[in-house]
């Protein structure tokens, strides 16, 4: 009775054992999603801060809306380089986020140039952060979304 109650009991562990590595597999690889341009869609604020040209403090309001396939439009609302304030500026850009949930980012200036970035996307594709890649810059940016709305997920 003993052997056989001894059996009974270490089966149950083996079963509950087995099924809690079941369970925490299952939650593990639901955690770990893998990033795409669909990972950044809608309307997102941004602020930016640093310094352009090595020394012109520069700051900037934006609102950016991110398509899901690589293309971002939106409105530069304020922008201040050492001083000189601009206001609604039209902008456009291109993106690539990676399936590590960084990504790459370019915008074109009113000049014809492009200003690059990389940064990384988190909080489930509600938030970003990124920074200039060009030299003579030091400029950082987070954004948020504005709508929490992603038709991808």
């Amino acid at each position: 009775m003993t052997i056989r109650r001894n059996c009974v009991t270490l089966t149950l562990c083996i079963l509950s054992a087995f099924s809690t590595s079941v369970v925490v597999n299952t939650q593990q690889a639901k955690a770990e999603k893998i990033c795409s341009n669909r990972s950044l869609y809608g309307a997102y604020e941004a602020q930016s801060a640093g310094y352009i040209n090595n020394t012109d403090p520069y700051a900037l309001q934006g609102l950016l809306t991110y398509d899901g396939n690589g293309k971002i439009t939106g409105t530069i609302l304020v922008r201040s380089v050492a001083g000189q304030v601009t206001t609604n500026l039209p902008t456009q850009g291109t993106y690539q986020v990676n399936s590590d949930c960084s990504f790459t980012l370019s915008f074109q200036r009113t000049d014809g140039t492009t200003a690059n970035y990389s940064g990384v996307v988190y909080d489930d594709g509600n938030k970003f952060s990124f920074t200039q890649t060009d030299p003579g810059t030091i400029v950082n940016t987070k954004g948020e979304r504005v709508k929490n709305y992603n038709p991808y997920r």
